[in-house]
């Protein structure tokens, strides 16, 4: 199964190597769709949009929001943004974990989260441990995007 969240951040850069008007700093309104597969869990989720919203915001969009992207990223076109993107979080089991752990994340979400034992204590996180990162599309403007889906 597929779960897809969309984000929107703004950021400027221009093209180093490039001959145009886009070779000027400029700024845009990006569009982030982050798809993730993997299998629906018993507790019906394949992962909280909450825990996904944090990861993708922890780790791209607190980098990248209201940046000069040339900063970040070498002549920062939309196809090399979208792939220093997936470089943030191709690691998903890993930022789950540590996303799980952290003490910051509601009580409330955490008990969604993990499995009750015969006891009502609670136990382990249940996430898919296959979940992976599918795909992402990026749209630079509100008619062109990006579509990757890594190495």
């Amino acid at each position: 199964m597929f779960v897809t969240r969309e984000f929107v951040f703004d950021s400027a850069h221009y093209l180093t190597d490039y001959y145009g008007k886009c070779e000027r700093m400029h700024g845009h309104t990006y569009k982030l769709a982050v798809t993730l597969e993997g299998k629906v869990q018993s507790n019906g989720l394949l992962i909280d949009f909450v825990v996904l919203k944090r990861i993708v915001k922890r780790h791209v969009l607190d980098k990248i929001d209201h940046q000069i992207l040339n900063d970040i990223v070498k002549n920062p076109s939309a196809e090399r943004i979208v792939v220093w993107i997936w470089k943030q979080l191709k690691d998903l089991k890993k930022l789950m974990k540590d996303e799980l752990n952290d003490p910051n994340l509601g009580k409330e979400i955490k008990a969604c989260l993990k499995k009750s034992d015969q006891k009502g204590k609670l136990g382990k996180f249940e996430f898919d441990k296959n979940l992976r990162l599918h795909e992402l599309k990026l749209w630079e403007t509100p008619n062109t995007f990006i579509t990757y889906r890594g190495v």
